[in-house]
C-alpha cells in the first residue's frame, strides 16, 4: 500500500509542468512517428517600387529641384566669372597706364601682378597702387548672384545690374574741403540715407539742367561752387552719353562710412578720409567701359587741382566746427556716465584691495586714505578768484 502511495506521488511530480519543462508524460510518446514538416509561409511583401512610382512623387520633386539647383549653380558661377574677367581684361591696359601695380592678391610676401581676386562666387576685387596723389584704389565688381536659384527667381521679378564700385583714397594735401555726391536720383537718395559724411554735409540742390545733367539725376552737394567745377562740361558730356550707365558718383573729405544703426550714437569722433567713390553699371560695351574708367580718373586728377575761393573754405571750415561741436555736445552725457563708470570701478578696485590686505598696519593706512578721499569728494568744488 505505501508503495502504491510512493509511486503516484512521483509520477505526480513528475508530471508537474511547474517543475519540469517539456517532460514527456508517457514512455510512449518517444517512440511515435515523427510529423510531417509544415509548409512555409511566406508574409506578404509590398511590390516592387519601380511598379508604383506614385508612391515616390515628394522623393522625386526634391531630386528634382536639388538637381536643377546645383545646374543653377555650377552654370551661374561660371557665368559671373566669365563676366568678371572680361571686364577685368577691358580695363586692364588702361590701369596698368595709371598705377605701377595692378592686381594684386594681397597674400604673397612679393608684389604681384594681374588678379582677380575672387571673394565669393558673386563679389570679385582689384587693387591697384603706386600712383601720385592716392593711397590705392580698390574696384569691387558686385555681380548678380546667378549661382543662387532664389536669386534668380527673385531677380526676374526685381532686376538688378552688375555694378562696379571704384574707391580711390586720395592723400590729405590733394583735395580740399567739400563733399558732393550725384548720379541717378534713386541710388543718391539711398546713399544720402545710409551715409554719414552725405548725410550730415549736404543738401539737395535744385535745377539739375543748369548743371548739364539729366532729369533723372540728383545732386547733393554741400558748396555750390564745388558742384559747378567738378561737374564741368567733359563731365557732363560723359553723363549724358553713357547716362544708364552711371549710378552714383560721391567725393568728400568727410567719408566715415555708414550710418550707425537707428538708436545707437558714437561715443567719439569718427575718423574721416579723403575718398572718392564711382558706382557704374557693368556692360559687355568695351568702348563704353574705357570711357568710364577715363571718366574716373579725369575727375581724380580734377579734384586734386581744384581749390575752393576764399568764401567757400570759410564756409567749409565752419561746417565742419560746427559738426565738431553739436556731436561732442550730443555725446557731452555718453562721455560723462563713462567718466562715472571709469571712477566707480577705480572705487571698487580700492575697497577690495582693502579688504584683502592682511597686515592690519597697512590696512589702516588705506582706511585713513579712502575716508580722507571720499572727504574731499563730499566737499564742494569753489572757484578761487585772484583780486589785483
Amino acid at each position: 500500500m505505501t508503495t502504491n502511495l510512493q509511486d503516484e506521488y512521483e509520477d505526480e511530480f513528475l508530471n508537474d509542468e511547474d517543475e519540469f519543462e517539456s517532460f514527456e508524460k508517457n514512455k510512449e510518446d518517444g517512440k511515435s512517428e515523427p510529423q510531417p514538416p509544415q509548409p512555409l509561409k511566406f508574409a506578404d511583401v509590398p511590390s516592387h517600387f519601380r511598379s508604383n512610382w506614385a508612391s515616390y512623387q515628394v522623393e522625386a520633386i526634391v531630386l528634382f529641384l536639388l538637381s536643377v539647383y546645383m545646374i543653377n549653380y555650377l552654370l551661374g558661377r561660371s557665368r559671373n566669372q566669365i563676366i568678371a574677367y572680361n571686364w577685368f581684361n577691358d580695363v586692364a591696359t588702361l590701369l596698368q597706364q595709371q598705377f605701377s601695380l595692378v592686381g594684386d592678391d594681397g597674400t604673397s610676401d612679393e608684389p604681384t601682378e594681374g588678379h582677380l581676386v575672387k571673394e565669393t562666387d558673386s563679389n570679385y576685387s582689384i587693387w591697384c597702387s603706386g600712383r601720385a596723389g592716392c593711397q590705392g584704389m580698390l574696384i569691387q565688381l558686385k555681380l548678380q548672384k546667378r549661382q543662387d536659384l532664389i536669386s534668380v527667381v527673385m531677380g526676374m521679378v526685381r532686376p538688378k545690374q552688375d555694378k562696379a564700385i571704384i574707391r580711390i583714397d586720395v592723400d590729405h594735401n590733394e583735395m580740399d574741403s567739400f563733399v558732393l555726391a550725384f548720379g541717378q536720383r534713386k541710388s543718391v537718395t539711398k546713399a544720402v540715407k545710409e551715409t554719414m559724411d552725405l548725410n550730415v554735409f549736404t543738401v539737395e540742390r535744385k535745377g539739375v539742367d543748369r548743371l548739364g545733367l539729366p532729369p533723372s539725376m540728383a545732386v547733393f552737394s554741400e558748396i555750390s561752387e564745388a558742384a559747378t567745377a567738378i561737374i564741368d562740361p567733359t563731365v557732363q558730356n560723359v553723363i549724358r552719353k553713357y547716362e544708364p550707365a552711371i549710378d552714383y558718383f560721391h567725393f568728400s573729405d568727410q567719408y566715415s562710412g555708414p550710418k550707425p544703426p537707428e538708436g545707437e550714437t558714437y561715443t567719439r569722433l569718427p575718423e574721416t578720409s579723403r575718398v572718392l567713390i564711382f558706382a557704374i553699371n557693368m556692360s559687355n560695351d568695351a568702348y563704353e567701359t574705357d570711357a568710364l574708367m577715363k571718366t574716373v580718373f579725369y575727375c581724380f586728377e580734377k579734384i586734386r587741382r581744384y581749390r575752393l575761393s576764399r568764401e567757400g573754405k570759410n564756409k567749409a571750415d565752419k561746417k565742419r566746427q560746427s559738426v565738431q561741436e553739436a556731436f561732442l555736445k550730443t555725446t557731452h552725457q555718453a562721455r560723462q556716465e563713462a567718466a562715472q563708470a571709469r571712477r566707480e570701478e577705480r572705487t571698487r578696485e580700492r575697497k577690495q584691495r582693502l579688504l584683502e590686505e592682511e597686515d592690519p598696519e597697512k590696512q589702516r593706512r588705506l582706511e585713513k586714505l579712502e575716508m580722507k578721499r571720499d572727504s574731499k569728494m563730499r566737499q564742494p568744488k569753489m572757484k578761487q578768484l585772484k583780486v589785483k
